[in-house]
């Protein structure tokens, strides 16, 4: 973890699905920089574990047990960090779980479920944090979404919701810019038991490897940490990627140049367009890099395929 600098002393933080993996790494981190964490889980003996190990180590834990994605136990999980500590200033939004299916395959059950905890349970402990948070005049939220918004193969439903936590972030973000609130998200890279969905689905021998060097889930947490204190004022709307030893910010969506204008449009002319300008500027699939400069106008892109084997949440 690095010596504490206690970047968020005195702050109280709600982190969601923090029983395992990436979650219990953000309430851990968070703890020993200074915050009174409350760890939400589903499953409340993990979550009263995780909370247990934060207060051996002398900070300040709570644990609560709810689901996301039901909006009554969202609002009692807000509710209950407000009750012990007397304040939200922060909510990480990391509950999430992931089904490995092909698009023909995916049945309505699934699709639901994996929507209503990724993007509704997002949506509902935002939206009952940020009542409380204007009221405050201040606090942060940072959404956990992940580089499959941009497409992998296997998770239409994950996806999806993903890219709407990214979309919902982006609006949060706006909405909000001059109450003092700040909303970003993360788009993390760690080995976490949703490898194990993948070996379910696809066997054993071709299931996706486990990062092998320091691509674990505390090495998500400095930036979670980071983009919930004080420190990051001024970072509002982002989407920052951290992936093993790099870090970086994942773009907007945006209108690729150049705009090809008529004034009335035929199929001919939508053919030429593609043929004369647009063909070639066409992106390429998944996650790509940009680089962007402001003296020719536009951007020069380079595919950064997404590797497997890693849960990029």
């Amino acid at each position: 973890m690095g010596t504490s600098v206690d970047a968020l002393r005195g702050k109280a933080v709600v982190v969601t699905g923090a029983g395992r993996g990436i979650g219990a790494a953000y309430a851990r981190h968070a703890a020993s920089e200074g915050a009174r964490v409350v760890v939400n889980d589903v499953d409340a003996d993990v979550a009263e574990e995780v909370t247990a190990q934060i207060r051996s180590s002398g900070a300040t834990a709570i644990a609560h047990h709810g689901d996301v994605s039901v909006w009554t136990d969202a609002h009692d999980l807000i509710e209950r960090c407000l009750d012990e500590f007397g304040a939200i200033d922060g909510l990480v939004n990391n509950a999430g779980i992931i089904r490995v299916r092909r698009a023909e395959e995916l049945d309505e059950e699934t699709f639901r479920r994996v929507v209503e905890v990724n993007l509704l349970g997002t949506a509902y402990c935002g939206t009952h944090a940020i009542k409380r948070m204007l009221q405050q005049g201040h606090g942060s939220i940072v959404n956990v979404t992940s580089g499959s918004q941009a497409g992998w193969k296997l998770l239409a439903a994950y996806s999806a919701s993903k890219g709407g936590v990214a979309s919902l972030t982006y609006t949060w973000a706006i909405e909000l810019a001059d109450t003092g609130i700040r909303v970003n998200a993360v788009s993390p890279t760690a080995a976490t038991r949703m490898l194990d969905e993948f070996a379910a689905y696809l066997g054993p021998d071709r299931a996706p490897s486990p990062p092998r060097d320091e691509s674990s889930a505390a090495n998500n947490a400095p930036v979670v940490t980071y983009l919930l204190s004080d420190a990051a004022q001024g970072i509002n709307g982002q989407v920052v990627r951290i992936d093993r030893r790099a870090l970086s910010l994942v773009t907007h969506p945006s209108i690729l140049l150049p705009v090809v204008e008529r004034g009335e449009w035929t199929f001919a002319d939508v053919q030429a367009a593609f043929e004369r300008q647009l063909r070639s500027k066409v992106l390429p699939l998944g996650m790509a890099q940009v680089s962007q400069s402001v003296s020719d106008g536009g951007a020069r892109l380079g595919l950064d395929p997404l590797r497997s084997g890693e849960d990029r949440r």
